[in-house]
């Protein structure tokens, strides 16, 4: 999982190919339990509320170009334009908006993104 997550930044700046659905989750779960952590920080230590926003704001900061492309290569795996992905700025509504389009299958096809890659599933017997 964390490989995943480190090869995210290493992708920063690709917003033209296509990410599926298991390497978007690996990526993206490492990132919402340290975004996760930080928030309960901030509101659970009043104290250190200062500090646990400052890290808040230069994680974010820092992850901003990484997390960008990658939930636009997953709308692109699903044959959605990257440009869906401001619907975020909608309040509650684009997050559930962008979630649902996170959770959903690949494009089984070739699109304009790139080609499809089948995923290698082990199969449950």
């Amino acid at each position: 999982m964390l490989k995943e997550y480190f090869k995210a930044f290493e992708k920063d700046r690709d917003f033209k190919s296509r990410t599926g659905k298991d390497e978007f989750w690996r990526a993206a779960l490492p990132d919402f339990i340290i975004l996760g952590a930080l928030i309960a920080g901030f509101f659970c230590l009043k104290s250190f509320d200062i500090v646990f926003l400052a890290l808040g704001i230069a994680y974010v900061a820092v992850t901003f170009t990484s997390r960008l492309a990658l939930w636009t290569r997953r709308l692109h795996d699903t044959g959605i334009k990257g440009t869906f992905v401001f619907v975020i700025l909608v309040p509650i509504l684009g997050f559930l908006a962008l979630l649902f389009v996170f959770m959903s299958d690949s494009q089984q096809k070739d699109n304009g993104f790139g080609k499809f890659t089948k995923d290698t599933k082990k199969k449950r017997k």
